[in-house]
């Protein structure tokens, strides 16, 4: 039998990168530049493989070799240009795909990114017609349309905007990404504008995706119909795992303080070198942004948290700060757990739930005596009703419905405090930060 030459185990390595089997392309790619590291080809192929596989660094410099090699590669250039939006690399992204577009002035590839960093950058009046070029050369891209709504709506386009997401929910229905992306669309353009157009597609939305969640209690919010008394299940996962990933970041673009203020709250209740160690119960821990502060307090192996969302979870554990994580509800877990905690603290959670007396009477349970049970609301100040369902998807709380709940169910409030939780389209979020102790 005759070995394969260079030539054909490279093609061999492209044809099993594109039936995805990486795992042998790239032992082939890493065989062949063992003997003949100056090969481009390869070097792109090889590239694309651990770009696949999240190794960005290592993609970067097999283009860049790729680059070194054959200074005019059009593939190199585009992909070191992909790797840098990748890693949020904006301005070289930006640089790299113009210097691809000298060789490709019509490539979609190159077009689309270029266009994706430009609005990163806030450049929205130079992205657009980037991003209208490349919808010529592909106009069954839903994330494109995507792109392109937020430059229409950040250059107060507002059915322009509307319209490029639906066009995006058209073509990619199940991803609920683009889902999310349009509800909190309708939801800014409605802070600012009492244009038709976004109640018209605020209802169409409804009509056409009966069956998906966001659409079902985003919709219904943003037009102000019936309000359910806690928001959906699937929802919330839909939700919170799509945005895992980013969370934190995102987050701290919005100057989130919750976490924050409960630290401060910690500190003066229990002072800053706590002797009494706490079973502790972050309820709703998401990523674990309360938990670096939750863990000086907590008793060896006692700190646990809770979140309906797996990739919350998964972030959260890569912290390495809890003892426990459960994906569950967290009254069905309150309820197994009785007379447990010492301390159970919620961060913005409540704000997914309308009514609060089950929740409420299920702290109750699962705190021991002279539990203290520490957590956020975002205030409703708007009128005396005791919750109300924001346009945003999430619940206001008025402090007296808080305050008689916590009376109903023997809490006593020793601390309250109302402050700015986060940022939300460039406005304070008020809201109360309380420490109540189960009596």
């Amino acid at each position: 039998m005759f070995k394969k030459s260079e030539a054909e185990l490279a093609n061999y390595s492209l044809d099993l990168y594109q039936k995805k089997d990486y795992k042998k392309a790239e032992k082939i790619c890493r065989k062949i530049l063992a003997k003949n590291p100056n090969d481009d080809t390869v070097l792109i192929n090889l590239g694309n493989i651990l770009f696949i596989k999240k190794n960005y660094q290592e993609a970067l410099d097999c283009y860049k070799k790729a680059k070194h090699i054959k200074p005019d590669s059009f593939l190199a250039l585009v992909n070191i240009a992909n790797v840098c939006l990748e890693q949020e690399d904006y301005k070289l992204a930006e640089q790299t795909s113009r210097e691809a577009l000298l060789l490709d002035s019509k490539n979609y590839m190159a077009l689309n990114i270029l266009g994706t960093a430009l609005l990163e950058q806030e450049k929205y009046a130079d992205a657009l017609p980037i991003l209208q070029q490349a919808l010529n050369s592909n106009k069954n891209d839903a994330w494109l349309y995507n792109y392109l709504s937020r430059c229409y709506q950040q250059l107060g386009m507002i059915s322009e905007a509307i319209k490029s997401g639906w066009q995006a929910l058209k073509l990619s229905p199940y991803d609920e990404s683009h889902h999310i992306n349009f509800g909190y669309m309708l939801y800014e353009l409605s802070l600012d504008s009492k244009a038709e157009i976004i109640t018209k597609y605020a209802s169409m939305w409804l009509e056409h995706f009966p069956e998906n969640k966001i659409a079902e209690h985003m919709g219904k919010a943003i037009l102000n119909q019936s309000i359910p008394e806690v928001a959906n299940t699937e929802y919330i996962q839909e939700i919170f795992d799509i945005f895992a990933a980013d969370f934190d970041k995102v987050l701290a673009d919005l100057d989130y303080q919750t976490p924050q203020i409960i630290s401060r709250f910690l500190q003066e209740i229990y002072g800053l070198d706590s002797q009494k160690k706490l079973r502790i119960l972050d309820a709703g821990c998401g990523t674990g942004l309360c938990g670096k502060f939750l863990k000086p307090y907590a008793r060896f192996l006692k700190l646990e948290g809770v979140d309906l969302s797996q990739g919350m979870l998964r972030e959260a554990k890569k912290k390495k700060l809890y003892n426990k994580l459960f994906c569950k509800d967290i009254v069905a877990l309150l309820n197994e757990k009785k007379s447990s905690y010492d301390l159970i603290v919620s961060a913005d959670v409540l704000t997914y739930f309308g009514n609060l007396d089950s929740l409420f009477s299920s702290l109750k349970k699962a705190l021991k005596k002279n539990g203290r049970f520490i957590f956020s609301i975002t205030a409703n100040d708007e009128d005396d009703r005791d919750y109300i369902l924001h346009k945003s998807g999430r619940y206001k709380h008025h402090l007296n419905y808080i305050v008689s709940l916590l009376k109903t169910y023997g809490f006593d409030i020793e601390k309250e405090e109302y402050c700015s939780l986060r940022k939300e389209a460039l406005q304070d979020v008020k809201g109360y930060v309380i420490s109540a102790i189960s009596a």
